[in-house]
């Protein structure tokens, strides 16, 4: 898909449709006539609205200068979902970052007001949901699914969205299929995301408030090490040290941040990696080894236990 830029005046056209004030930091009180025509941002937004009545805009895209948004309408579900990059939101003063692999889930009205801040130079890669009142039509399964929602006791919380998740996203996004297939996908995909965020844990706003701008940094690095390379040996002693943390706290502010242990994080980053392997062709045995599994069979039972079938099952013949 081309990538192509979007300006100051595509962003007024974006929040006369979603109900978003945007304001641009670097251009304040300039005097340029022709700032409407600034580009904001690189690369590929979609919009759509899916059969179920959800608003869907997928955002591939470089920031070629800061920009904030502010919700203003009315909204009883809103969630953020980040695949790449980093976005901080302010709800109603309480500052929180929502990391890759992360999703933040709100509903938005008067007692509610959501602030989003966007840094230059950063590569984001997201995807909104959203529902217009004023249009929603809903049907059965999303309004049972809406009341579930407005019953909770948080209005606004952070999760951790599940790899199997993100690949099955990944994979809709992706899709060359024609146009109402892979609308179908993607509407199959939301409803799960959106089933798995009423059942998920909770990561509490309130703790992201108690780490310094430092120690996000660092954690996020750890992160992204188990991610990017997750077929090493690690120990927390080493994870630790490069955290600049001791063991104890790299293990609580770790579960805190990001919903999930730091060694459970790891496995699934492995069964991640070693399900590409298996898509891919390779044996079950290679695919264990590369993931960084030494035996096949520890391999095989925590595959079937993430994912509910062998890894026999995905393999494709080279």
């Amino acid at each position: 898909m081309l990538k192509r830029q979007f300006s100051i005046e595509d962003f007024f056209d974006f929040g006369e449709r979603y109900g978003i004030r945007y304001h641009f930091p670097a251009l304040a009180g300039s005097c340029d006539r022709y700032k409407e025509k600034r580009p904001v941002v690189q690369g590929n937004i979609e919009e759509m609205v899916l059969s179920s009545g959800i608003c869907l805009t997928n955002s591939n895209v470089q920031v070629l200068q800061p920009y904030e948004s502010t919700s203003l309408h009315c909204s009883p579900l809103y969630t953020l979902i980040v695949l790449e990059g980093r976005v901080v939101i302010r709800l109603n003063n309480r500052e929180v970052i929502v990391q890759s692999g992360m999703a933040f889930s709100t509903r938005l009205g008067e007692q509610l007001v959501m602030n989003a801040s966007h840094l230059a130079d950063e590569h984001l890669k997201t995807l909104t949901l959203g529902i217009n009142p004023a249009s929603f039509r809903p049907q059965p399964l999303i309004s049972a699914l809406l009341h579930e929602w407005e019953c909770g006791e948080s209005p606004a919380f952070v999760w951790q969205v599940p790899g199997h998740l993100l690949s099955g996203l990944q994979y809709a996004l992706e899709s060359k299929a024609s146009g109402i297939s892979r609308q179908f996908m993607l509407e199959g995909v939301m409803l799960q995301l959106l089933g798995y965020g009423l059942s998920a844990e909770p990561l509490a706003l309130e703790r992201g408030c108690l780490l310094s701008p430092g120690e996000q940094n660092r954690l996020e690095h750890v992160r992204q090490l188990l991610q990017q390379q997750p077929e090493k040996a690690y120990t927390l002693q080493e994870l630790a040290q490069t955290a600049a943390m001791s063991p104890s706290s790299l293990r609580t502010k770790f579960r805190q941040t990001y919903g999930h242990a730091v060694f459970d994080y790891l496995r699934d980053c492995r069964l991640e990696l070693a399900r590409r392997y298996l898509e891919q062709g390779y044996s079950v045995q290679q695919a264990a080894w590369m993931s960084g599994y030494q035996h096949a069979t520890n391999f095989a039972t925590a595959f079937r236990r993430r994912y509910g079938f062998a890894p026999s099952v995905v393999r494709l013949p080279i």
